[in-house]
């Protein structure tokens, strides 16, 4: 079995703000010119319930379902099947938490289950170890652009 991969940021904001920003305003922040299937042009929104829906949206119309979320604790939790341009029998498993902390909120992603891809399982996780950084390089910045301290 596969270590899943662990990621933490810190930001400057409540759980329930960093929350939102994470989900509610994901398109301002996800970084759709490298990491979607349409490309930059994209549109990308999130369900915010139990079994709503990760919806990519191309420009010419088209939907990529990246994951259905199977937790949501709103300002707290929440857990997805991931699948970005793949099929849903691929899916593997991502959980994001947000917990008070003493410089703000304390992120926690987790993306496992990568067992499932068989032999591409390696490289798959591989490239997600640098991706997550990435993505959640471009989150912290959304952050900083929203934060303006006291």
């Amino acid at each position: 079995m596969m270590t899943p991969i662990a990621k933490t940021v810190t930001v400057p904001l409540s759980p329930e703000d960093a929350f939102r920003l994470f989900f509610a305003d994901i398109a301002r922040w996800w970084p759709l010119e490298s990491h979607s299937v349409s490309g930059k042009s994209a549109r990308l929104t999130v369900e915010p319930h139990k079994n709503g829906l990760l919806i990519e949206r191309g420009p010419d119309g088209s939907e990529h379902i990246w994951g259905t979320i199977i937790g949501w604790e709103d300002g707290k939790y929440a857990a997805f099947s991931w699948h970005p341009g793949r099929s849903e029998d691929e899916a593997t498993v991502v959980t994001v938490s947000f917990k008070p902390g003493a410089d703000g909120c304390v992120v926690d992603l987790t993306h496992g289950g990568f067992d499932i891809l068989g032999d591409t399982a390696d490289a798959v996780s591989r490239s997600y170890l640098t991706g997550w950084n990435m993505v959640l390089g471009c989150y912290c910045s959304a952050v900083t652009q929203v934060h303006t301290p006291a």
